[in-house]
């Protein structure tokens, strides 16, 4: 059993552990986004790397074997830094808003999005919760995040300020159940910016068409028919794993900037083929571990790298639709994906 050293801190691991497997005995966390217990691994994202024996280069933690009186680096400035390159890197090429127009140009920065999937689920009591998490139901103005919304550029704005103030309405006087009024601040996210009109295509696949929607009675705003098929209209530009992405956890972590190394930005796609399942090539990061579990689990054709270089992107092989890739673990598949390249519809 092999005895080493990570960040002066003495560990003794079984024959052929990984240094990432001693740190987490340790319980120094560092990062990974293409690593999964129990699958190969496949060092691509190169953000677990750490410098050993005082050499010149960085290796990958999760793919180096321990060795007797090894002795690591993990949190020293030019290794943070190397990290730091690697998720922008990353970012570079990421297509896809973390957070939505609405939402970041709110003042009180209310999750929205979320807001106006609760009111078309016909549920009035979460979304008053969930705007209610950012300011009092009595302090409600929607016109700023109205202004901000994406769908403006298609036909016209989604009325959240009128959604707003319905489920406020509908759900009553606040109770104690409901979460106390916090600061809101925002979090890291990558913009996408203008839209083409085939990108805008994109998210209107998963909308309605149909043009706003009015309230019969203006003085006593939305009634339930009228707010669900409003709530209908929105685009969903915020990203559906946008609190559990690891990628943005990373980036915030160490401090990373989305537009660091900039350069021409690829075409937003959704892949809406799968019953389940929407994949957005953009997001994907090549990690291989959806290939992997897939693989495993016997899923013909499965899942393939295609493209060479920096185009390098999961798909199904022989142009196959992704219903038919993913019949068994897709669900596994969204989990393990650390960016929201593969995610459940709402």
């Amino acid at each position: 059993m092999p005895k080493l050293w990570i960040d002066n801190q003495e560990v003794e691991v079984p024959d052929g552990a990984t240094i990432l497997e001693a740190a987490e005995k340790l319980g120094i966390d560092i990062p990974t986004l293409c690593h999964m217990k129990g699958l190969e691994p496949n060092t691509s994202c190169f953000v677990c790397v750490v410098k050993v024996d005082g050499g010149d280069d960085l290796v990958p933690s999760c793919a180096t074997a321990a060795r007797e009186g090894m002795r690591v680096e993990s949190e020293t400035d030019e290794v943070r830094s190397a990290r730091r390159t690697a998720i922008e890197l990353l970012l570079s090429d990421h297509v896809g808003d973390c957070v939505a127009p609405c939402q970041m140009a709110d003042a009180q920065h209310a999750n929205i999005p979320r807001m106006i999937r609760q009111i078309a689920a016909g549920d009035p009591a979460a979304a008053a919760a969930t705007i209610r998490a950012s300011r009092a139901l009595s302090d409600l103005d929607g016109a700023r995040a109205e202004k901000a919304c994406r769908r403006a550029r298609h036909d016209q704005a989604v009325a959240i300020d009128l959604l707003m103030k319905y489920a406020a309405a509908a759900a009553g006087p606040p109770g104690d159940d409901l979460p106390p009024c916090e600061e809101s601040k925002p979090r890291f996210s990558v913009h996408m910016g203008k839209l083409s009109e085939g990108e805008m295509e994109q998210f209107l696949a998963g909308a309605s068409r149909d043009p706003r929607v009015e309230p019969a009675d203006p003085d006593a705003g939305f009634t339930d028919d009228e707010a669900r098929r409003e709530a209908a209209r929105c685009l969903h530009c915020d990203c559906r794993k946008a609190d559990n992405c690891r990628l943005r956890d990373c980036a915030e972590a160490y401090g990373a900037k989305a537009a660091h190394f900039r350069g021409p930005r690829r075409d937003f796609v959704q892949i809406r083929e799968h019953p389940d399942v929407i994949y957005e090539p953009g997001k994907c990061i090549a990690c291989g571990l959806c290939i992997q579990i897939a693989r495993n689990a016997g899923e013909e054709p499965g899942l393939s790298f295609v493209g060479r270089g920096f185009d390098v992107r999961v798909a199904v092989p022989f142009e196959r639709p992704m219903s038919e890739a993913l019949r068994k673990v897709a669900a596994e598949c969204v989990a393990a994906c650390p960016t929201g390249a593969l995610a459940m519809r709402d």
